[in-house]
């Protein structure tokens, strides 16, 4: 039996106001062709399904488009609610679903349901937890963080030893090299929000969600399959992919990975602005992916302005040049009674970036501190 394993869809999440429904649109249609090449039976969706708890209604109608598409393969899935999503909104029409073959984590309530897949696979879904919510069904227990919370959810789970069981869990594993973390992750200071891989170590797969790049913990067998797109800059020279359990009995899983194609890519570059103006460049690059343009100019006018008309998709346009990595500095500015406001900005600029006003920036300074002070400096 064939299986997939995707986590984080963020359906709806935007980045850097972009919105990236058509983007997920074209990676769950991916999802879909390949359920029809590979003969995959099964779904499971470790979180955060959306990215807000409360979904819009376009996030609502693309996951609801997915699921038909689903139903209509004759696929079983299994979906848990991570971080992003909101448990109890997640679960609404859960009970009828089941009788589609789509089972969603119900919301917390001391136990962890678990689905027969078939008469040789348990599933066990586990809905993002945290010690808060945990201590209210373990008052006897000391709850100090989430590795003691998540320890004591998964040591009351019995196992058939006989099965295949499967757990998919939306938390923060640690195995025991330090994991691959994105910006659009968050981190609880302290690491108070780590839970050891080692707790996972009796089932024969477990489903991850919540890190965005795929990777295993420690072992093979307890996986985050990663994003279904890259959400932040900092994701840009990750490999998305599909993870397909390939199970053939019991201890006897095989992973098999397919990559993930997208509408637009995540680019980010360096340089001069008239280098990216110059069509020597721009004719060797897909103008259209989502950019980030790190400008090393000292001053561009209306530079994002420019460059969109080449490239409509600028994601960030940030400087670094003499100024910009001067804000860091700690400087020291004497004030001078007998000098105009004027001839203090003059010595401030020249301070920061180490040369004078040209003329045309000193009659801009002029203009606008005129109007400021309805005088002339």
């Amino acid at each position: 039996m064939k299986i997939l394993h995707l986590a984080d869809l963020h359906i709806g999440k935007k980045v850097n106001d972009f919105c990236m429904l058509n983007e997920q649109k074209f990676v769950l249609n991916q999802a879909l062709d390949l359920i029809k090449k590979e003969k995959i039976e099964a779904v499971l969706i470790a979180g955060d399904v959306f990215d807000k708890a409360i979904p819009s209604v376009s996030a609502l109608e693309l996951f609801d488009l997915f699921l038909k598409e689903l139903n209509f393969l004759s696929v079983k899935v299994f979906i848990i609610s991570g971080n992003h999503d909101n448990m109890d909104r997640l679960a609404y029409l859960s009970n009828l679903l089941k009788t589609s073959d789509i089972y969603i984590s119900q919301s917390y309530d001391g136990k962890i349901q678990s689905i027969s897949l078939n008469d040789d696979i348990e599933i066990y879904l586990m809905p993002y937890l945290y010690p808060a919510l945990v201590r209210k069904y373990y008052e006897n227990s000391k709850i100090v963080n989430y590795n003691d919370a998540i320890s004591l959810v998964v040591n009351d789970i019995k196992l058939d030893e006989n099965k295949v069981n499967i757990i998919i869990a939306h938390q923060f594993v640690i195995g025991s090299n330090p994991p691959l973390i994105s910006q659009s992750e968050q981190k609880s200071v302290g690491g108070i929000d780590e839970v050891s891989y080692k707790i996972f170590e009796k089932f024969d797969y477990c489903a991850l969600g919540h890190l965005h790049c795929a990777q295993k913990c420690s072992s093979d067998k307890i996986r985050y399959s990663g994003s279904i797109l890259k959400y932040s800059f900092s994701e840009i020279n990750q490999n998305k992919k599909f993870t397909v359990l390939n199970i053939k009995g019991k201890n006897e899983i095989e992973l098999e990975f397919f990559p993930i194609n997208f509408l637009h890519e995540m680019r980010e570059y360096r340089g001069k602005i008239d280098d990216f103006l110059d069509e020597k460049f721009y004719k060797t690059i897909k103008t259209d992916d989502y950019i980030h343009f790190i400008l090393e100019d000292e001053y561009v006018l209306d530079a994002k302005k420019k460059l969109s008309l080449i490239y409509p998709n600028i994601m960030l346009l940030e400087f670094d040049n003499t100024f910009t990595r001067s804000l860091d500095e700690n400087i020291s500015f004497d004030v001078d009674s007998n000098k105009t406001m004027f001839e203090h900005f003059c010595d401030f600029y020249k301070l920061k970036m180490g040369d004078d006003l040209s003329s045309d920036r000193e009659n801009i300074v002029k203009k606008l501190m005129g109007e400021i002070n309805n005088e002339t400096p």
